[in-house]
């Protein structure tokens, strides 16, 4: 007994020990962190390097500690775009070198960079130059890279230069081994977001739009190199279409960059460009230091009594508070409609801002919260500008949501529209039995209380309720998009039907009233609340989670994992993994989703 007393101290001693040292480590890297916060120091005769790695985010936070020790971009589009616009005037920063590190990211994420990087270079009359270092050079970074006056790689550099594709996926035969079966409804021909689930390919109305946005974005892309690099536009598509170069030397002889070069040569070739001595030191300072030099350090004006909002919505729309998802198939950025309207509220109320711009990356979700956030949107119209700024995504619920602005402003390969919805009710009863054993018999109030319990399929009577309130549902967003864009409810429904649009189209429907980056709605936000240019501070709403805070989370989950590894059987285990699986599909049963068709992501 007393063995047992000894090894419980002796037990709970070492894990206090280890917490207590894991808390002092934890605020020393943090201390660490915050004491590198602090405004870089820009010498004369600098060179901003900007890593092309991973996703540049939509918002990031300023958060010191994730500065430091988190990996990929710690800056965010916005911030990417004003350290540009600094670099431009400041006298200390003599050229751009792009570092390509494998790039990610959306291609109207991408289009934003590429602006912001041209406006820098027709702006000034400083220098970009782009290189590989022994890295793959990929379509994206390329993209990118042909901003600038001299595009080097390495000798036996990948680079891929073979077209584009994009792949969706299907979980049917998923559901067919688990013994789930999908019963959905949807109003739309093209609103395929119930696909997955009860196919194992495209249909052709999907494969149909999916290829009108794959060829919108490679006119976009092919125009783009042509132009940049002084060739026809035919030449590059039959380099790409007949050649299909993979290596750094055969893009050279096809004049796609200027030479080959190691990373110390490109060094060199820069100090040459700057009349630097062979044996002195090119002075850098790295994108991730320069976002936190003030604006006036630099040489750029701006600022006021007066602020604009920009006010993010990102990521798959859902009630409640926003927050991130780790499901294997459904995870990621979940924009809640309670933490969206509390911020549209403190923008209203808040007596400095005088405008706002809803700035929205999202395929949709909930319609209902989609319809909540209109309505915010709407009556925050009613007494200041309202503009929406399109990124990545503004379709389905995302593209509802736009509704209550003032204007919309589209990035040109923004994918948006899909106007239509859907409903899917989910039968787990033959997983139930025929997995794990359960059966189910209940006791209910009346005939479809238990409809949407998953626990059996629905009845052809409940099959029509569902379809009644899909087909309302959908009635109102044609409704609702015909009164906001001046358009008769035949004229939405013949250019709705679920389908997707790029912002380009969206604009030649009369969809969307401008092209443009954050920017450009900021402008017109200015514009119209009569605020000079540079008279104004940007104001991010709502702030963003610290990694701190995201630690804490992320901890909490860890913990809730650890235990029941330690507590629960192995059949226990494997029950919790399969409910995250489909956690979020069962949170659709019974509730109609205005929500993106696929996965659309163009590689």
């Amino acid at each position: 007994m007393r063995f047992l007393s000894t090894l419980i101290a002796t037990t709970l001693g070492a894990l206090i020990a280890f917490g207590v040292m894991f808390f002092l480590g934890f605020m020393f890297l943090f201390a660490i962190a915050a004491s590198s916060d602090q405004a870089p120091r820009v010498r004369a005769g600098s060179v901003l390097t900007i890593p092309l790695s991973g996703a540049l985010p939509e918002i990031s936070s300023d958060d010191p500690f994730a500065s430091s020790f988190a990996s990929g971009p710690t800056y965010d589009l916005a911030q990417f775009k004003n350290a540009l616009a600094k670099a431009a005037v400041d006298p200390r920063i003599d050229g751009v070198w792009l570092q390509m590190r494998g790039l990610s990211g959306s291609w109207a994420t991408l289009q934003e960079m590429r602006g912001a990087l041209e406006t820098f270079r027709d702006s000034s009359d400083k220098f970009i130059v782009a290189s590989s270092e022994d890295h793959a050079v990929s379509e994206k970074a390329y993209f990118l890279a042909t901003t600038a006056e001299e595009i080097y790689a390495s000798t036996q550099a990948p680079f891929e230069f073979n077209g584009f594709y994009l792949a969706a996926e299907f979980y049917k035969n998923a559901f067919d081994k688990l013994d789930i079966k999908a019963q959905p409804i949807r109003a739309g021909k093209y609103k395929s977001a119930i696909e997955p689930y009860i196919r194992s390919n495209l249909s052709d109305e999907n494969r149909e739009q999916l290829g009108a946005l794959l060829d919108d974005q490679y006119d976009v892309f092919l125009s783009a190199i042509a132009e940049s690099r002084s060739l026809q536009e035919e030449a590059v598509l039959e380099t790409m279409e007949a050649d299909a170069i993979l290596l750094a030397t055969d893009a050279y002889r096809a004049g796609l960059i200027d030479d080959l070069m190691f990373y110390d040569e490109v060094e060199s070739a820069i100090k040459s460009k700057l009349e630097i001595e062979a044996d002195d030191d090119l002075r850098t300072v790295s994108m991730k230091s320069y976002v936190r030099v003030p604006d006036k350090e630099a040489g750029l004006e701006g600022g006021g009594e007066e602020d604009i909002a920009v006010v993010y919505a990102v990521g798959t729309i859902m009630p409640g508070k926003s927050g991130y998802s780790t499901n294997p198939l459904f995870g990621g950025d979940i924009l809640g409609s309670a933490t969206f309207n509390e911020a549209i509220r403190t923008a209203v109320e808040s007596d400095k801002v005088k405008a706002i711009v809803v700035r929205i990356d999202s395929p949709g979700g909930s319609a209902s919260a989609s319809d909540a956030m209109y309505r915010e949107i709407e009556r925050a119209a009613e007494t200041k500008p309202v503009i929406i700024s399109m990124g990545t995504y503004a379709a389905s619920g995302g593209y509802w949501m736009a509704m209550g602005g003032d204007m919309i402003v589209a990035d040109p390969l923004t994918i948006t529209g899909s106007i239509g919805v859907f409903g899917m009710s989910l039968d787990l009863s033959s997983m139930y039995e025929n997995k794990i054993g359960v059966t189910f018999d209940v006791v209910r109030t009346g005939p479809y209380a238990d409809m949407y319990s998953g626990t059996r399929p629905l009845t052809p009577e409940e099959l029509h309720l569902l379809e009644r309130s899909v087909d309302d549902t959908y009635a109102s967003f044609l409704e609702l998009v015909a009164e906001n864009r001046g358009l008769t409810v035949e004229e939405v429904d013949a250019m709705a039907q679920g389908r997707v649009w790029t912002g380009v189209d969206a604009k030649n429907n009369g969809l969307v009233d401008m092209l443009g980056g954050l920017e450009t709605a900021i402008d017109v936000a200015a514009e119209q609340a009569e605020l000079a240019p540079g008279s104004y501070d940007i104001r991010r709403l709502p702030r963003p989670k610290t990694m701190l805070e995201q630690f804490n989370e992320a901890l909490a989950v860890r913990s809730q994992k650890i235990w029941l590894n330690l507590t629960a059987s192995p059949i226990e285990q494997i029950l919790v993994q399969e409910s995250e699986n489909l956690r979020t599909i069962i949170e659709m049963n019974g509730e109609v989703q205005a929500l993106l068709p696929t996965k659309i992501t163009i590689q």
